[in-house]
């Protein structure tokens, strides 16, 4: 009896052993944590919204170059294609091109673009204000192009690349309702803008080799409303449709990011 449960004791501790021979063969000597697909990435693009200089709020008034009051309820605008650029070198990186972005004011979560570029020194950033042409009539989307985004009209008017939505006591609406939905992306009903940003003076954005660079922009409403075109809420409060009048927002709009900082670590 003894000798069978020495013989059952030594089995197990031949096939402990050699479990854990096999498990060290295959990790390369130790435990490798799996990765984290959240985490493979070395440059974040993160985007506050503004009005001016001051961090948005739905529970606050804003007055606009025009000095009328309003307040917002929703800000939404795509983001993708982002090209990195050195001035010094004439060197232009493209970043992800195939991924697509929705920020939104009111889920801090989408603030923060997250992508992977080569390693080098970049002065200035440039990236597409909507969704490109080819996405816009491509079927069904997912993602940050899913129509339940309720960023999207019909097939054949697109996607909606920015949303303003608010109230104002010189608007004309039911309700003192602001509405502005911009879309269009043929011809000339086309509202795809895409701004060059320069970097405070003296900064770079370093994408070192093990390290991650931040760039901070700020996206400011006002900037819907002035330069070069005046769109005055008494006059337009409402615009869901392409045509010129998106076209002039869009123009406007494309103003309205600036890089306040860059964080390299």
């Amino acid at each position: 009896m003894k000798k069978q449960h020495l013989m059952q004791a030594l089995i197990i501790f031949l096939i402990a052993a050699l479990t854990s021979g096999c498990s060290k063969e295959f990790s390369g000597g130790g435990y490798q944590p799996p990765v984290d697909p959240t985490d493979s990435f070395n440059l974040s693009i993160d985007f506050t919204p503004v009005v001016d200089t001051i961090k948005l709020s739905f529970d606050s008034s804003y007055t606009n170059f025009w000095k009328e009051k309003y307040t917002v309820s929703s800000f939404k605008f795509y983001v993708s294609h982002f090209d990195l650029i050195n001035t010094d070198s004439n060197r232009v990186y493209h970043i992800n091109p195939d991924r697509y972005f929705l920020v939104d004011a009111a889920d801090s979560t989408t603030w923060s673009v997250r992508l992977a570029s080569l390693p080098f020194r970049y002065n200035r950033i440039s990236f597409l204000i909507g969704v490109d042409s080819a996405r816009n009539v491509s079927g069904a989307q997912t993602g940050a192009l899913d129509p339940a985004k309720g960023m999207f009209w019909t097939w054949s008017s697109g996607y909606v690349m920015a949303k303003l939505e608010g109230n104002s006591p010189t608007s004309s609406l039911t309700n003192n309702k602001i509405e502005y939905h911009i879309g269009g992306f043929a011809g000339a009903e086309n509202v795809l803008r895409t701004p060059t940003l320069l970097f405070p003076f003296g900064e770079y954005s370093e994408v070192l080799p093990g390290k991650k660079s931040t760039i901070n922009i700020n996206a400011n409403v006002n900037a819907w409303f002035y330069n070069p075109h005046q769109i005055k809420i008494s006059e337009n409060p409402s615009c869901t449709t392409p045509g010129l009048m998106a076209k002039d927002i869009s123009e406007n709009y494309s103003k309205m990011f600036v890089v306040t900082s860059i964080v390299n670590k």
